[in-house]
């Protein structure tokens, strides 16, 4: 009787450890999955920010290298300030489709450029992220 307890007991153990691990696992976020959700995350911004009048955005497999372009109302750059909130809201908002939902560990890997696009299919640089950074570098500061 007691083997039987104690072969019960283990079982229950064994059950209760395999359904918290399953419950606990998320499920691996594909590179596209990521592209896809950085893609609407700039529309987002084009909606949500009154300053931008439209955006442009891209991916570069080779670079591992996203790219961010900016259309500013009467090409008017925001502040830094500025500026800064509406890449950590793009970055953060794409993040969301990840196991971490921070950008900061999401994005690790990867080099993210924002530009400042303007008439004539021309652009500026504004800020860049580099891969194995946390850090947001302002280039043409306001």
């Amino acid at each position: 009787m007691t083997k039987l307890r104690f072969t019960i007991i283990i079982s229950l153990i064994a059950l209760v450890s395999v359904l918290l691990i399953s419950c606990n696992e998320k499920k691996e976020v594909s590179l596209d999955d990521l592209i896809e959700t950085m893609k609407e995350s700039s529309l987002n911004i084009e909606t949500d920010e009154t300053e931008v009048a439209s955006t442009h955005y891209a991916y570069n497999p080779e670079k591992k290298m996203f790219y961010l372009g900016l259309e500013f109302n009467n090409n008017e750059i925001p502040s830094n300030e500025q500026q800064k909130a509406i890449y950590e809201k793009f970055l953060s908002k794409a993040s969301e489709v990840t196991n971490t939902g921070d950008w900061k560990k999401a994005l690790e890997l990867y080099n993210v450029t924002f530009e400042q696009l303007l008439p004539n299919n021309e652009k500026k640089t504004l800020a860049i992220k580099k891969e194995n950074s946390d850090i947001i570098e302002l280039l043409n500061s306001k």
